[in-house]
């Protein structure tokens, strides 16, 4: 359940339980801060709080936060958050809305706050603005996550894109093709064939698999989400596989891709990875 909050900047109170406000002059949600997503993940929060701050009546912006140990978090259960501003922000909204989100955290008698913001590729005049109104505000950066991504702006298909990876890249993804590997992208009801091949990749990899079969069926199963899931192998063996959220309109992230070891020199993630691209 999510529980509604406003924060008056300028009386400095707080109002609970108030019916879900109108915020379409805010810049619309990815997925991961869907209703929908928070809904079914406040199971993993002691309480899951829609924020919106105001000034004169207005909201100038809203965002999700889960509470545990008496710490708001956001994220809480996915690998980033964001701060939905109104359209045509300016920086003074978003450090009135830190220093809020700050008044609130302190007025709720909360410990601490850590907030993820996502990588720039999701906006990058909304995420360092929001992270220059954090640092404004008395925050620190706990910890620098790595984020890898393929630009597609300027993909030109396949033949250029082999053209300009490197030799080795070339080398792996002829070996696939001459082993007859095959790409198919499968039925999204049929996503536990790929989930299947990456939890055996975890599992002699040695490294964890978050989120469980189960809870992968669910997110599948959301009305709000995109979920795309893709094998690589021959006619009678799956080699590789990758499951794909199609996190907003323009931006795809690959949440788990992997092969399985005693097949690993017939190149299958080579042609896995290409293809993705191309798809």
């Amino acid at each position: 359940m999510i529980v509604n909050y406003i924060y008056d900047l300028e009386k400095k109170t707080i109002n609970r339980d108030i019916d879900e406000i109108n915020v379409s002059a805010c810049s619309n949600p990815f997925f991961y801060d869907g209703e929908e997503f928070h809904e079914y993940h406040s199971k993993f929060a002691d309480e899951v709080i829609r924020l919106y701050v105001t000034i004169g009546g207005k909201v100038i912006a809203y965002c999700y936060l889960g509470v545990r140990d008496n710490e708001l978090k956001a994220p809480y259960s996915s690998p980033f958050s964001l701060v939905y501003l109104k359209e045509n922000f300016k920086i003074k909204d978003a450090c009135l809305f830190v220093e809020a989100l700050k008044d609130f955290a302190r007025l709720s008698e909360y410990e601490k706050i850590i907030f993820t913001l996502p990588p720039t590729i999701y906006g990058e005049e909304i995420v360092n603005t929001l992270g220059s109104a954090f640092f404004s505000q008395g925050f620190n950066t706990k910890s620098i996550e790595i984020n890898n991504y393929f630009d597609l702006t300027n993909y030109k298909g396949m033949d250029q894109y082999l053209k300009l990876s490197p030799h080795k890249v070339r080398k792996n993804y002829k070996r696939a093709i001459k082993n007859n590997l095959i790409f198919r992208e499968l039925a999204i009801g049929d996503f536990y064939i790929a989930y299947d091949i990456i939890k055996k990749n975890r599992q002699q990899m040695g490294y964890p698999l978050k989120i469980s079969r189960a809870q992968m069926q669910d997110l599948v199963n959301m009305n709000s989400s995109c979920v795309r899931t893709f094998v690589v192998g021959t006619a009678d063996t799956l080699m590789a596989a990758a499951i794909v959220f199609d996190v907003t309109n323009d931006i795809s992230q690959v949440v788990y891709w992997g092969d399985v070891i005693e097949h690993r020199n017939d190149r299958a993630m080579d042609l896995l990875t290409a293809k993705v691209f191309e798809t």
